[in-house]
């Protein structure tokens, strides 16, 4: 295995490490990416031997910051991971590269710092999904989850199943009520890694139509467990520390589609 193919650190998977906004690491690879026409800039790609940004997966969009050492540094406004190597990559762009090498060489340190109020945002949002995984169970819905998407510009999770339409709007009703229970109780948020037959005995007994083969691949030996209103799943996002703290925004429930089988709950902070 090269240094570059070294599995990157995430700091943030662990309980602490995901309210941790800077980390010191050092740097395995660095390569410029060819130049932005329009503003002039240079692309830049930091492989690093460990990093407290969340790369995008999982449904939520990934962390922006800054990688710097003194003076010199860019900002990351993307970060990837690739799900074979377990290697992240930081991208962005530099004003300049005052030699035309890249700005960091194998073997530096350097500063690693994750955009808070991004990081907040994200983790509200991804919080919130998973309180209405409970909300669902609260109203008798204990579904099959497909797909959550956390990004701010219209999350929603869905699971399997229908509601006949003269029921939705009550439904609707219970639904909210019970996910702004669920924030008034201010329930603690736990982040744990798992052998996996405790992370599925653990996911499983909540929910008997949690399907937890289906999330987490058969090689997948650990796993880590985010239980959010007392609701764990396998979950590799960032997230709040209770649920009250998603009063602040005023997030809440916002509506319901269904179709072909697929219910879709629309949720979002307040306008």
């Amino acid at each position: 295995m090269t240094t570059t193919e070294t599995p990157t650190e995430l700091i943030h998977l662990t309980y602490e490490g995901n309210f941790q906004l800077e980390c010191e690491a050092t740097v395995l690879s660095c390569r410029l990416l060819g130049e932005d026409a329009n503003g002039g800039k240079t692309g830049v790609e930091i492989i690093l031997d460990r990093t407290v940004m969340h790369p995008q997966g999982g449904g939520q969009p990934s962390d922006h910051g800054r990688v710097a050492s003194g003076e010199v540094g860019f900002d990351v406004d993307f970060v990837s991971i690739d799900r074979e190597t377990c290697v992240v990559r930081h991208t962005g762009k530099i004003l300049e590269s005052l030699d035309g090498s890249p700005p960091f060489r194998p073997g530096d340190t350097v500063a690693v710092t994750v955009d808070a109020d991004r990081r907040r945002a994200m983790s509200e949002c991804h919080t919130a999904g998973h309180v209405i995984d409970r909300a669902m169970d609260r109203v008798g819905k204990t579904l099959p989850p497909t797909k959550g998407y956390h990004f701010l510009d219209g999350p929603y999770v869905e699971y399997k199943g229908t509601i006949p339409a003269p029921d939705r709007p009550e439904f609707l009703a219970s639904l909210q009520e019970a996910f702004l229970a669920l924030i008034d109780e201010n329930i603690p948020t736990a982040i744990e890694t798992l052998p996996r037959h405790e992370a599925e005995e653990k996911c499983t007994r909540l929910a008997s139509n949690f399907d937890f083969r289906s999330m987490v691949a058969e090689d997948v030996t650990e796993v880590r467990v985010v239980t959010a209103a007392e609701w764990s799943c396998p979950c590799g996002g960032t997230h709040l520390r209770n649920t009250g703290e998603l009063k602040e925004r005023g997030w809440e429930v916002r509506g319901l589609k269904c179709k072909k089988g697929v219910i879709r709950v629309r949720y979002g902070p307040k306008e």
